[in-house]
C-alpha cells in the first residue's frame, strides 16, 4: 500500500507518494485537496444507520425510519413501495442504502430533499438508481 501525505512548504503544498513528491502547488491550484477537519464519529457527518441506538428511532406512515429527533433518514422498510417520497424538513443527513430494500426496488424513486440536507451517504437508492429534487426553503415569485 502507498503512503500519501500533504505537507505545507511555505504557501505551497507538497503532497507526496511514499517520501516522493508528485504535486506541489498553492491553495488556489488545489483547493478541492482538503484534509478532514471534523471528527468521523460526529453524529452528524455519519452515514451508516447502525450507529444509532434502536430506542432511537420512530417509523413514519411511509414505512420510512427517522432519528427521533428528526435529524437522520436511517432508512425504509420493506414495506415502502412509492415511486416518490419527500424527505421532512429538518433532516440533515440520509443514511447509506436508505432506500435499498424497499418493495420497488426495481424502479427509480425520486426523492424531494429539504435545504437542510447536508450529507447523503452511499448507495441511497439500491440498484435501480434515483432522482434527488432539491427543494428550495421559500417560494421564489415569478
Amino acid at each position: 500500500m502507498k503512503q500519501f501525505d500533504r505537507e505545507k512548504d511555505g504557501d505551497e503544498y507538497l503532497y507526496t507518494i511514499d517520501g516522493e513528491v508528485w504535486l506541489c502547488g498553492d491553495e488556489e491550484a488545489f483547493g478541492l485537496i482538503r484534509d478532514w477537519e471534523k471528527r468521523y464519529d460526529d453524529p452528524e457527518v455519519i452515514t451508516s444507520p447502525d450507529v444509532f441506538d434502536d430506542d432511537d428511532r420512530m417509523i413514519d406512515d411511509h414505512f420510512v425510519v427517522y432519528t427521533k429527533d428528526g435529524k437522520h433518514l436511517l432508512n425504509c422498510l420493506s414495506a415502502f413501495n412509492e415511486p416518490e417520497y419527500t424527505v421532512k424538513e429538518g433532516v440533515v443527513t440520509i443514511c447509506d442504502d436508505a432506500f435499498y430494500w424497499r418493495q420497488n426496488s426495481e424502479e427509480r424513486l425520486t426523492l424531494y430533499v429539504p435545504y437542510t440536507v447536508r450529507l447523503i451517504g452511499d448507495h441511497v437508492f439500491g440498484d435501480a438508481g434515483g432522482r434527488i429534487v432539491i427543494k428550495h426553503p421559500i417560494d421564489i415569485p415569478e
